[in-house]
C-alpha cells in the first residue's frame, strides 16, 4: 500500500530531528536558530495534516433520505386517492336502482291511466253491486297478477289511484322505462310490503288467467294487494299532468346503481351482461368546489359504496330525470375489465380545500430542503 502524506512528513521530521541532534553534539550543544525554526515549521505541517485526516467525511445518507422522502410525498399527492368524496349527479337515465336505508314514503297517491302488478301472493277485491268481495291467492309456482285500467260507462269516468306507498327499511327499488311512452315499471324487493289501490267509477279489472271485466264502483273502494316473497313488479301508466311529481323529494338512498342486466339465451347458453343506463348528465365534485365532469351517453359509472339522498326523481315521456347528492367510495368509470378511478387525488383535494395552506407548506418545505443542502455543502447564508 502507498505511503500517505502524513507518514512521509513524519519520516521527514524524524530524519531532520536526528540530523539536528548530530549537528548539536558536534557543535558542543549549540543549535542554530534556523534549524529550530525549520523543525517547528515541519512539526506544524505534520499537525495540520493530522488534523485534516481526522476530520469526518461527509455522509451521503442525509441527501438520499431527503430525496427519497420528497419522492414519496410527491407520489402520494399525485397518485394516491381519497377514500370518500362528496358528489352530486344531475342525470337523465333509462333505469335506476337504490336501497332505502330507513322506512320512507316513496310516493304519494298517483292517479294513473292503467296499473299492472305481478308477483302477488293475494288479491283482495272489494264489494260492488254486481260482484261479491273475493280473495284470489297465488298458486305454489305462479304468482298472481292484476291489471286495472280506467273505463267509462258513458256517464262518468273511472279513476285508478295507487295509494301512498310506504316502504320498509332495506327495500330495494328499481325503476325503468318501458317501450310505451309514460309507462314505467317499478320493481320492489323487500319484506313487509303492502300495496293498496283506490278505485272509483268504471274500472276494467283483469286477473291472471282470466279475461278483463268491467266493475262499477259507486263509491271509492280499495283493492288490497299482498306481494309474494320475491320481487313485485308494478307497471305504471302515468297521466301526462302527473309525470313530474310522482316520487317524494329528498329520498335517503344507498347502494345507487346505474346499470341494467341484459340476458340473452341461445344455443350456446345464456349470456349475461351489465349495461349502463346513463343517457346524459353531469357529475359534480362537491369536495373540489363543484368541479364538474360531463357524462357521455352509455358511460359506465360504478360505485363501491354510495350513500346520500335522491333530491328529485321525475318521470318524462322517454327518460327518468335524477338528481343525487351524497358521499361515494370507489367511484370509477369504464367497463368491468378496464376501470378508471374517478376519485380525486390528495393533491386535487388539498388544492381545492386548502389551497393557501398547500402553497405555504410547499414553500416552507422547499426552503428547508435548500437550506439543508447548502449547510451540508458548507455554504453559509
Amino acid at each position: 500500500m502507498g505511503r500517505t502524506t502524513e507518514d512521509q512528513l513524519r519520516d521527514l521530521l524524524r530524519c531532520r530531528a536526528q540530523a539536528v541532534g548530530n549537528e548539536t553534539i558536534q557543535a558542543g550543544g549549540q543549535v542554530a536558530t534556523e534549524q529550530v525554526e525549520a523543525l517547528q515549521r515541519l512539526a506544524r505541517l505534520v499537525e495540520i495534516c493530522n488534523a485534516a485526516q481526522s476530520l469526518p467525511s461527509r455522509k451521503r445518507w442525509p441527501v438520499a433520505t431527503v430525496l427519497g422522502s420528497t419522492l414519496l410525498i410527491v407520489s402520494i399527492l399525485l397518485f394516491a386517492r381519497v377514500s370518500t368524496t362528496e358528489i352530486e349527479l344531475d342525470l337523465t337515465v333509462s333505469e335506476v336502482s337504490f336501497v332505502l336505508p330507513t322506512q320512507q314514503v316513496l310516493t304519494e297517491g298517483i292517479s294513473l291511466s292503467a296499473l299492472g302488478v305481478s308477483g302477488l301472493r293475494e288479491i283482495h277485491l272489494p264489494y260492488t253491486r254486481t260482484h261479491d268481495p273475493r280473495t284470489t291467492s297465488a298458486s305454489e309456482d305462479i304468482g298472481s297478477a292484476i291489471r286495472l285500467s280506467v273505463a267509462s260507462d258513458g256517464e262518468r269516468q273511472g279513476t285508478v289511484t295507487l295509494a301512498t306507498l310506504t316502504l320498509p327499511a332495506e327495500t330495494r327499488v328499481r325503476l325503468h322505462r318501458t317501450e310505451m311512452p309514460r309507462q314505467y315499471r317499478l320493481s320492489l324487493e323487500g319484506t313487509g310490503l303492502v300495496l293498496s289501490v283506490h278505485v272509483n267509477g268504471s274500472v276494467s279489472i283483469g286477473l291472471s288467467g282470466a279475461p278483463a271485466k268491467q266493475f262499477d264502483f259507486l263509491s271509492p273502494k280499495s283493492i288490497l294487494l299482498q306481494p309474494g316473497a320475491d320481487e313485485v313488479d308494478v307497471d305504471l301508466l302515468v297521466l301526462p299532468d302527473a309525470s313530474q311529481s310522482v316520487f317524494s323529494p329528498q329520498l335517503p338512498a344507498s347502494t345507487l346503481s346505474l346499470f341494467r342486466i341484459d340476458e340473452f339465451t341461445g344455443l350456446g347458453g345464456t349470456l349475461v351482461r351489465r349495461v349502463s343506463t346513463v343517457l346524459s348528465g353531469t357529475l359534480y365534485f362537491e369536495s373540489l368546489n363543484g368541479e364538474k365532469r360531463p357524462l357521455r351517453p352509455g358511460e359506465a359509472l360504478h360505485f363501491a359504496q354510495a350513500r346520500g339522498e335522491i333530491r328529485t326523481l321525475q318521470l318524462h315521456d322517454n327518460h327518468i330525470a335524477l338528481q343525487f347528492h351524497g358521499h361515494v367510495h370507489g367511484m370509477s368509470s369504464g367497463s368491468d375489465k378496464s376501470h378508471r378511478s374517478l376519485m380525486p387525488t390528495y393533491l386535487e383535494w388539498l388544492r381545492a380545500r386548502h389551497g393557501l395552506s398547500l402553497l405555504w407548506g410547499t414553500t416552507l418545505y422547499l426552503f428547508g430542503v435548500i437550506v439543508g443542502a447548502l449547510r451540508w455543502w458548507g455554504i453559509r447564508l
